[in-house]
């Protein structure tokens, strides 16, 4: 098992959110949304490397306040069509230049507020025990929603995946969603293949309520539901 010291936890928390505008910063229930996170990822205690990669100097100021280090990076690299693992990557790199071994890499998106500590230690638990390369956290759907999916053809509806999928729940396979909560990796395979959906693949398996994604103000105003409950 890699020890502390190679394990690297990179939030990339940019500033240009297009659907809910500076949600990263935006007053949840009494302290910023990105507070959140940096504070899982300092109660897991699985490293002393947490840091943010941001362009944005508010969240950046935010970083620091809550105890995580910062890693400016540059404004290209925050933009729409960038993957949050590229920054990850790029925090990697500087590190390694800098003496660092780091063997695991955390990619922990600031809009998942509701995964806490134990979901993280869960997920490196997993990992380290499944032997994969990759991990990403997961959440069950209704398997209706998946398999009873229409597509839309010139204004035509018809099954995704066809009637055969036309039964009730029970009778229907169990599927899961990434949930953007966890993802890790061995720093040599994410390199090589890009992103964190690599094989060979594992998933840890997070409950519906601590599974929101915050994208839209809809998603943000359940995260508060949530943590006001």
């Amino acid at each position: 098992m890699p020890s502390n010291e190679k394990i690297l936890i990179a939030i990339p928390a940019r500033g240009g959110s297009k659907r809910l505008l500076r949600k990263n910063v935006k007053d949840l229930n009494g302290k910023p949304m990105l507070a959140y996170t940096i504070e899982a990822a300092l109660m897991s205690a699985l490293t002393p490397h947490v840091y943010v990669c941001t362009e944005d100097d508010e969240i950046a100021e935010v970083a620091e306040k809550y105890g995580a280090r910062v890693f400016r990076i540059a404004p290209e690299m925050a933009e729409d069509d960038v993957s949050s693992t590229t920054p990850c990557l790029h925090l990697h790199t500087h590190l390694q230049e800098q003496g660092h071994d780091l063997e695991i890499l955390f990619n922990l998106q600031p809009s998942s507020p509701l995964r806490n500590a134990e979901d993280i230690t869960g997920a490196y638990d997993q990992f380290i025990r499944s032997g994969a390369d990759f991990l990403v956290s997961t959440t069950e759907i209704d398997p209706h929603y998946f398999h009873w999916a229409l597509k839309e053809t010139d204004g035509a509806y018809e099954m995704y995946f066809g009637n055969e999928f036309m039964k009730e729940r029970i009778y229907l396979p169990t599927v899961y969603r990434p949930n953007g909560a966890i993802k890790l990796a061995r720093t040599e395979a994410l390199i090589k293949h890009g992103n964190y959906f690599g094989k060979p693949l594992t998933a840890f398996s997070m409950p519906e309520s601590r599974s929101i994604h915050v994208a839209t103000a809809f998603d943000f105003l359940c995260c508060k539901a949530m943590l006001s409950h």
